[in-house]
């Protein structure tokens, strides 16, 4: 189903809003890479549910706002758009950084939240096992950690990119490290308010990570202990890619169960 897309202004900040389907909203919270491509991810959820997909300030087609310096902003300027939509009951899908930020919305207010789905997520750290430095790596190297399929790696690798794909990816890595420069892809403080959240969570892993590795689905676990965990094999940190029905399947029985 193809989106709707609507420019979005919400207190000193420009969104790109897609939109597609009908039913429970679900918000799909983007990573570091940003929004390249309508997934057909988003084709099934939308099949299903009001599925919303926004560019993050200063990712895509949203422009940086002078006030954003961290992602504390950040969630705080998602708290504002709940409540300038008058959205309520919002099943947040978050994938890596989107993951992130999910929770660090969720750790402010849960007024208008319903569940959390963290997809491979990043926010803590485990001594000895950090996140994947994606800052410095090659696009073969960043496939590798991304992929466990040698095919999908070896095909992605074999795309030539558009120059408004290299523009996009150039400006969503510039951004992402505005964010999640240092410390990388986490908050010292985050784990100690992870208690707070006390919606339905579900965390989901591609066993095969390069970028944080599976380990990091039972440490979420240990300060959010109701959350349930599901691990595929045979996936990496992109298991929507990897293992589409199996994730579908997953994130929306989730939601219909805590609907």
């Amino acid at each position: 189903m193809k989106p709707n897309e609507e420019l979005l202004q919400v207190r000193g900040g420009t969104l790109l809003m897609r939109r597609a389907g009908s039913g429970p909203t679900v918000l799909f919270l983007h990573g570091a890479n940003g929004i390249l491509a309508w997934l057909p991810f988003f084709d099934r959820l939308s099949d299903r549910f009001d599925l919303r997909v926004p560019d993050h300030p200063s990712f895509g087609g949203s422009p940086t706002p002078p006030w954003l310096d961290d992602m504390a902003d950040l969630a705080y300027f998602y708290l504002d758009l709940f409540d300038e939509l008058k959205l309520d009951d919002i099943h947040i899908v978050g994938h890596s950084m989107g993951g992130w930020l999910a929770q660090e919305i969720a750790i402010r207010s849960q007024a208008r939240i319903k569940s959390i789905t963290l997809i491979a997520s990043v926010g803590i750290r485990i001594k000895g096992d950090p996140v994947a430095n994606l800052f410095v790596m090659t696009p073969e190297q960043i496939m590798h950690a991304v992929y466990a399929d040698p095919k999908l790696i070896a095909a992605e690798l074999a795309r030539t990119l558009t120059p408004d794909e290299i523009t996009l990816i150039t400006a969503n890595r510039t951004a992402s490290a505005r964010l999640a420069w240092s410390p990388r892809f986490f908050n010292p403080k985050l784990s100690k308010w992870l208690h707070r959240i006390t919606v339905p969570v579900q965390i989901i892993w591609g066993a095969q990570d390069g970028v944080v590795s599976a380990a990091y689905a039972q440490e979420f676990r240990k300060f959010i202990p109701h959350a349930s965990v599901t691990v595929f094999p045979d996936a990496g940190h992109a298991p929507f890619a990897e293992r589409l029905d199996d994730t579908v399947k997953t994130v929306a029985d989730f939601v219909m169960r805590n609907n």
